[in-house]
């Protein structure tokens, strides 16, 4: 039996979808943020939230990094603040980590879910996200773009949710992946959209790296990187000391690749340091979307059509449960 509310969190509005293994916490005002994702059997929370800065909504055109950086956000139609390269909009210069999360969804409880819209402000779209609980230990999440507009708009979107870890903690996508580098600390992992394979690289200094293993605070730098070309559609966090995992799996036609995003201190710059990585299946790459239309990597909404998708978050305690999903954990 799923369970809708409305209720307080942290002072703000926010919306609760319950049943007897999950809690979802989504906040309208604060760009439809994710705020917890809780097992309700153990307490658990899933995401990570900056403890020192309040939920705070942000102005249009903010810095990600000047407000909260908490829970889960989801980012479109660009990640870092870019040129739009193509007409008639050629130029207009998109807000960082995209226009959705500075804006107040719209929304409505439905049959077991509940839906969440928002349009956008230099772009003519109309974007919606649905949350749901189909089965015990599982949120199902549900997108639809539409361009509104007689031109074809190339655009990227990624979710952008903020996990907690432990010193234990896994980071496992299918093996021999071959992974794309958006930054890395001093560049250690090379430059811009270098190729390394995952999840073990060797760094500019010549030292073997296993990037599925972030370690404890301060244990390393801190990275961004890309999957490409990914042989089974999931990605997920294993903690073997506690036994909780986090795992998304989705239909590789519709969400090709994913985005690992491992922080481990030194950023942000203001607030409590991040401890965390955000697991982020997407729709093209790099963060940028006048870099990845050039590429061919983003994606396009045709003229007055829209695109769908979804994916399915699963969370649970068990090496066993993680297994059933992506087969046997590699040591």
């Amino acid at each position: 039996m799923v369970e809708f509310c409305q209720m307080r969190y942290e002072a703000r509005e926010a919306l609760c979808l319950r049943d007897a293994s999950l809690q979802i916490v989504t906040i309208p005002a604060l760009g439809g943020k994710i705020i917890s994702v809780k097992d309700l059997t153990s307490g658990y929370e899933f995401m990570w939230r900056q403890p020192d800065r309040a939920l705070t909504p942000a102005p249009y055109d903010a810095v990600f990094t000047d407000y909260d950086i908490s829970g889960w956000d989801e980012c479109f139609p660009t990640i870092n603040p870019a040129p739009y390269p193509a007409e008639p909009w050629q130029g207009t210069v998109i807000a960082d980590h995209g226009e959705i999360w500075q804006q107040p969804w719209r929304w409505r409880a439905d049959e077991g879910g509940v839906m969440m819209w928002v349009h956008g402000v230099r772009l003519p779209y109309h974007f919606e996200r649905r949350l749901s609980l189909p089965s015990a230990g599982t949120l199902r999440v549900d997108y639809r773009a539409e361009n509104l507009s007689p031109y074809s708009m190339p655009v990227l979107w990624s979710m952008h949710p903020f996990f907690n870890i432990t010193p234990q903690t896994r980071i496992l996508v299918p093996e021999g992946a071959q992974i794309i580098m958006e930054a890395s600390d001093g560049g250690h992992l090379g430059g811009f959209l270098a190729k390394h394979t995952w999840p073990h690289v060797i760094t500019s200094s010549g030292e073997p790296l296993d990037l599925s293993r972030p370690g404890p605070p301060r244990a390393g730098s801190n990275y961004k990187l890309y999957t490409g070309g990914l042989e089974a559609g999931w990605a997920a966090l294993w903690q073997a000391d506690t036994g909780n995992y986090a795992c998304f799996t989705f239909d590789r036609s519709e969400i090709p690749y994913v985005g690992v995003c491992a922080l481990r201190g030194a950023w942000p710059d203001r607030g409590q340091e991040a401890y965390t990585v955000i697991l982020e299946p997407c729709k093209g790459w790099p963060d940028a979307i006048d870099i990845a239309s050039q590429r061919g990597a983003s994606f396009t909404l045709a003229p007055h059509a829209s695109c769908t998708w979804h994916v399915e978050l699963h969370l649970g305690n068990g090496r066993t449960g993680l297994e059933r999903l992506i087969g046997e954990i590699p040591d």
